[in-house]
């Protein structure tokens, strides 16, 4: 790693930037129309970016743009859910940090137990490099879950898929063991190990009867 270049990581927290990208969109097409433009001009532009984006979310508008309190859950998504939890890998549960939640490990990949060797080397952090650091943040998930089954979705985790969504199949299945909550029966249709198809689920065809 170059000895100039710094490295932030903030775990457990969302880092998805869809917002970012979907606003970078209009800024080319309402605002600076893909010109180039002075600094002090640019400035003018990104206070009126601002200024729209603010009024969009205010509650009193005719038609404002509502935040999500929390994530959507998808038939894909309670599926692989459903999967992990009747999967054979193992969670270990400890105390969390945080008053009222308890945080659980479990490894990544194909493997099927974490010993508590293995976590006490993930949270000593001590990578000197991006590989290192890569290796240690991808081999195992870490879920923190409220005490209050009703707060589950509020959950927090150290996958990919949780700094995207929101919400990832490690929540949701270790809330499913837990029974926290229960999936969709339709999200059991899959035999476990294969995946759903892509696109709406087909509609059931009629019995053949024979008289």
């Amino acid at each position: 790693m170059a000895t100039n270049c710094l490295l932030r990581y903030n775990n457990f927290t969302p880092s998805t930037n869809n917002s970012l990208e979907a606003t970078n969109r209009v800024i080319k097409d309402e605002h600076t129309f893909r010109e180039r433009h002075p600094l002090s001009r640019f400035f003018i532009i990104a206070n009126d970016i601002v200024h729209r984006w603010s009024k969009s979310r205010n509650q009193k508008q005719a038609d404002p743009i509502i935040y999500s309190t929390e994530p959507t859950i998808t038939l894909q998504e309670w599926t692989n859910a459903y999967h992990f939890a009747k999967s054979s890998k193992s969670a270990l549960q400890i105390s969390s940090k945080r008053k009222g939640f308890t945080d659980y490990y479990m490894p990544a990949g194909k493997a099927q137990n974490v010993t508590t060797n293995e976590i006490h080397i993930y949270k000593m952090k001590k990578w000197t490099s991006l590989d290192q650091f890569k290796d240690f943040q991808f081999s195992i998930w870490r879920v923190t879950l409220s005490d209050n089954a009703t707060e589950w979705k509020s959950g927090l985790c150290n996958c990919p898929s949780f700094f995207k969504e929101y919400i990832c199949k490690h929540i949701m299945g270790m809330a499913i063991r837990l029974k926290f909550c229960k999936p969709p029966p339709s999200a059991k249709d899959i035999p476990l190990g294969e995946k759903r198809n892509r696109g709406r689920p087909r509609k059931a065809t009629k019995v053949l009867l024979i008289q």
